[in-house]
């Protein structure tokens, strides 16, 4: 049996962002506040920002909406309001932003989703050192399985391990031209539902509509609420895309921009995720009001997101950009390998540093 095994340092300087904690709420508020306010216009004038939530470490809770009325299933039981629901899933990283109107019924409807979008980024999660429920690093792989990648250094995870077992070394690692050590390491393909998935980002995009919205949305709502559904759907497409591989900055935000024209043949609402290093972004699919456009083509929405976070090394913030986003389908109702195939390291062997890069399938 062949075996590679690498152990990365948190010293190697992986394409980490630069953050730090901030030491306050004032602080953050500031940090935070930076970029496009609601309003704004963004993409060329073609939609303007008409809602945005930011959470991130050292600051407070964000509550949305409004207790006492299920936004999803209209429920209006108060006793029916007991779990603290948050609106973007905790095993991404969400430690602050809570949704004050989503029943406990619904809450559990949507924890498989949850699972499902967890289980789709599981690499980038234990890459970047995203701590989730447990307050802990997710390992990638099973401890017996051929590929593992895991956090060194308990819960604080201070490095990153990538394990492989029966990888021929002279297909996984080379050098490059410019004296790079380069390393193709496997990445276990832990199955995931991708239309859970899919509904996982839609039901966030449902927790930042403004009320005036929401009647717009009563088709996509229904069909959040059916777990099982048979509904055809040829594909829906995921953008994908990321700030770095390597340590993530511990954010959440999300995003709703609505288009300026209503008759402009592009979609209504479109909504974009980020946590730490990777950014997801939809089309929401309104009732009607998308029905003067033809068919969307796969790779239409390809939008290059940034963040806005604190500089340690001066007195300004810096932008935390996303890059160009990879294309997915996440329509299938049956268990798929998790999206990522292998992970690219490339270093300078002097100095430690390098890259992460992700291989799709």
């Amino acid at each position: 049996m062949q075996q590679t095994a690498l152990i990365v340092s948190r010293g190697c300087g992986l394409s980490e962002p630069r953050y730090r904690r901030h030491t306050n709420q004032t602080e953050l508020q500031d940090s935070m506040d930076k970029g496009p306010r609601i309003g704004d216009a963004v993409l060329g004038g073609r939609y303007s920002l008409l809602a945005q939530v930011k959470g991130s470490i050292g600051g407070g809770t964000v509550f949305l909406g409004t207790a006492g009325r299920c936004r999803y299933c209209g429920q209006t039981d108060r006793a029916r309001f007991r779990t603290v629901v948050h609106a973007f899933p905790e095993a991404l990283g969400n430690k602050w932003i809570i949704s004050r109107d989503e029943c406990d019924a619904c809450n559990q409807i949507f924890s498989k989703y949850d699972d499902a979008i967890t289980r789709a980024v599981s690499p980038f999660l234990t890459l970047g050192g995203v701590k989730g429920k447990s307050n802990k690093v997710r390992q990638t792989g099973r401890s017996e399985g051929d590929a593992v990648i895991s956090r060194r250094g308990g819960a604080d995870g201070q490095g990153i391990n990538m394990f492989a077992t029966n990888a021929d070394p002279a297909q996984h690692l080379s050098v490059t031209a410019d004296g790079l050590l380069r390393m193709n390491m496997p990445v276990a393909d832990a199955p995931f539902r991708p239309r859970r998935a899919y509904k996982a980002l839609v039901k966030m995009g449902i927790a930042l509509l403004p009320e005036e919205e929401l009647d717009h949305y009563t088709k996509l709502r229904a069909w959040l609420l059916d777990a099982d559904d048979m509904v055809d759907f040829p594909n829906l497409d995921v953008g994908m895309s990321f700030a770095s591989v390597g340590k993530a900055p511990p954010i959440a935000v999300g995003a709703l921009l609505r288009r300026t024209n209503p008759t402009d043949v592009v979609p209504h609402i479109l909504f974009i995720f980020s946590a730490g290093s990777i950014c997801l972004q939809i089309d929401l699919m309104s009732d009607h009001l998308e029905d003067h456009l033809p068919p969307v083509p796969t790779d239409s929405i390809n939008i290059e997101w940034s963040n806005i976070i604190f500089d340690p090394d001066g007195p300004a913030t810096i932008a935390f950009r996303y890059g160009k986003p990879v294309h997915l389908n996440w329509s299938s109702l049956e268990n798929e390998p998790q999206p990522v195939e292998a992970v690219i390291l490339s270093f300078n062997p002097q100095t430690c540093a390098g890259s992460l890069t992700p291989i799709f399938r």
